[in-house]
């Protein structure tokens, strides 16, 4: 993940929240995952994306630096709030008249674990100390962080004088399709077989932008080589799929208990209001995968061939006549389904169009084995998509 990821949607949203938080007055942090809070290129491009916003919004944003061998969280906001004499505590630094109005902006997942759990002390006596004092003459304090790092304040970690903010079902489909648009696009051709390659992979992805980034640059759309490319993304390290018989369905602001741990660990998110694990995380990955696959197609093929469908009934009945087609149908019912309008276009049309004729054969092949959940090789797309492109056929464009 790169600078892009906070253009996007949902997580531009996530730094609009943490911003507007830290401008009303509150202390706020942004909650992620264990496997995010080790990957440096994340947290460095969030920590730059909301020191940008805080800054544009006009808030006075400093940077908390941090030394792990000396000190500790309270003298590090100090040192960032420009507080460099008196009795060091919660209260004078909340009461201090040089950090009024102030957000420190802190990175806590470079910390050791000892000193996370002093942040996290530390943090809980800020919010209760601030609670009695006006959000105009205190300083804020905007973490970026890990659950290990937040204060106990309840069950969902939130107070009067602090939010939260989670990465848990910030990234939608939106999102996904924004960020690897630019990389479809730039490995295929405009059309029908560009939108199934794209759906494709935000079918088997989902919220794994990473996955996804990688699959749109390396996958060349033929649905036999996406299973080892994704097996080849794997990491060694992966561990197997989480213990779930039944994901919950869970629309809940952040995962709790067992989940938890295993949002944690990248094996699994909120994905559009449902629980849906990683693609590792699957027992029955390679069913799982070709069911996807099945899925992008039909949620892009099927209007495109009842499109054509309407379009060759039209132009049969409008060249031939509807008496012509019920001789050879016996009857003419209101929908003309694509296997009786091969049969009928074979009968009329075979001899002087055979290129229709075929388009046509083809339609019903890849309308059966779509509607029997069974995918289209590239190839069948390809030859499907180049009978139709030479037809004059209106409404079939």
């Amino acid at each position: 993940m790169d600078d892009e990821t906070w253009r996007l949607p949902g997580p531009a949203r996530l730094i609009a929240e943490a911003v507007r938080e830290a401008n009303r007055g509150r202390h706020a942090a942004v909650v992620l995952p264990s496997y995010l809070g080790q990957d440096r290129d994340f947290v460095d491009s969030l920590t730059s994306a909301l020191s940008t916003a805080l800054w544009t919004s006009g808030a006075d944003a400093r940077i908390v630096a941090t030394d792990e061998e000396e000190s500790g969280p309270l003298i590090w906001l100090a040192q960032a709030l420009d507080i460099v004499d008196g009795p060091l505590s919660t209260a004078y630094l909340l009461d201090h008249e040089d950090a009024a109005g102030k957000t420190a902006l802190f990175d806590c997942t470079l910390l050791h674990t000892k000193h996370r759990q002093e942040v996290a002390g530390t943090v809980g006596r800020l919010v209760a100390e601030s609670r009695p004092r006006s959000a105009e003459s205190r300083p804020r304090l905007l973490m970026v962080c890990t659950r290990d790092a937040l204060p106990r304040l309840g069950a969902d970690h939130t107070d009067v004088t602090f939010e939260p903010i989670w990465w848990w079902g910030r990234l939608s489909r939106w999102d996904v399709a924004a960020r690897i648009r630019p990389a479809v696009e730039s490995r295929s051709d405009p059309g029908v077989l560009r939108d199934v390659r794209l759906e494709t992979l935000l079918e088997v992805c989902r919220w794994d932008l990473r996955l996804a980034v990688h699959l749109a640059s390396a996958w060349d759309g033929d649905p036999g080589t996406l299973s080892p490319l994704i097996e080849e993304f794997i990491p060694a390290s992966a561990g197997g799929p989480p213990p779930f018989t039944r994901l919950p369905r869970f629309t809940g602001r952040c995962p709790t208990g067992d989940l938890a741990d295993h949002w944690d660990d990248g094996a699994v998110d909120l994905w559009h209001d449902e629980c849906v694990p990683v693609v590792r995380g699957i027992a029955d990955r390679a069913d799982t995968i070709r069911h996807a696959v099945w899925a992008a197609q039909a949620r892009v093929l099927l209007p495109w061939i009842e499109t054509r469908r309407q379009a060759v009934a039209a132009d049969l009945f409008r060249v031939s006549g509807k008496a012509a087609v019920r001789s050879v149908l016996g009857d003419v019912p209101d929908v003309l389904e694509v296997g009786p309008l091969f049969v009928a276009v074979r009968a009329l049309s075979g001899r002087n169009r055979p290129p229709l004729r075929d388009a046509v054969h083809l339609l019903w092949q890849a309308r059966n084995k779509l509607a029997h959940l069974t995918a289209l090789t590239s190839d069948e797309q390809r030859d499907l998509i180049a009978a139709f492109a030479p037809l004059k056929l209106d409404g079939g464009r």
